[in-house]
This record gives C-alpha cells, structure tokens and sequence, in this order.
C-alpha cells in the first residue's frame, strides 16, 4: 500500500517539472498558448508571474525527487505540501481571484486533488500501521 503514494508522489514531481518548465522557459510561459489568456496588456506582469509560478514548480519538484531518492521518511510532509499548494490554487482559479477565461490547469487540479488526498490518506495509514507494528 505504501507503494501507491510513492509512484503518486513521482508523478507529481514530473508534473511538476513539465508546467515549471513551460512556465518558465516557454516564450509566453504557457499563459497564451496553453491558458488563451490576453498578453496584449501587461504581458510583462503575465510572463514575470508565470516564471515565479514555474520556478515554485520546479523547486517543488526538487523536493519531490528528494523525497522519492533519500528522505521516503517525508512522504506525507510531501504530499501534504502538494495537497494544500492544491487545494489553494483550485480554491483561487475557481472562487477568489479568477481569471477572465477558464484555464486548463483549473480542470486538471481539480481532478487531481481528490487523488492527491486519496494518496496522502494512504500514506498515513501506511506510516500508521508500520508504527505499530514496529511497536510489536
């Protein structure tokens, strides 16, 4: 069972470092290409946002491969990073600071979050039970 969140966890960090890439070193960094958003005004705010967004990504990644590669000891920490990072970019694309147009990672992060706490709930009860019985 503990399987699971690990393979999950190196997903994540793919993911991660396909839209920090894009985010970062892609010429609109995705936000017209891929998001359809408007650069004909304040593009430069735009791109320079979506880098610091991408850069975050990339740093999150990083993590994630540390975790997967030396420290498994902090897959729940991990995973729970990712949950909350989540859980506060869905809340804000779809209920506080919305864009003008639906952007795809709205849908895609959407769709993730309850596999992402379906993960973390397993990681838990993984790091439980091998507690316990290491307790026995």
């Amino acid at each position: 069972m503990r399987r699971v969140p690990l393979f999950f966890l190196g997903f994540l960090a793919l993911n991660n470092i396909v839209r920090g890439t894009i985010h970062c070193f892609a010429p609109d960094g995705g936000a017209h290409s891929i998001a359809g958003l408007d650069l004909s005004t304040n593009a430069q705010t735009i791109l320079s946002l979506f880098a610091e967004m991408g850069f975050h990504q990339l740093a999150m990644a990083l993590f994630q491969i540390f975790v997967l590669v030396f420290r498994r000891d902090l897959l729940v920490i991990a995973l729970a990073l990712q949950a909350v990072e989540t859980a506060l970019g869905v809340s804000n694309l779809l209920f506080w600071r919305t864009l003008p147009i639906e952007v795809p990672g709205a849908y895609f992060n959407t769709a993730l979050l309850p596999v992402l706490v379906a993960a973390l709930a397993m990681a838990i009860l993984s790091e439980r039970r091998a507690a316990i019985s290491s307790r026995t």
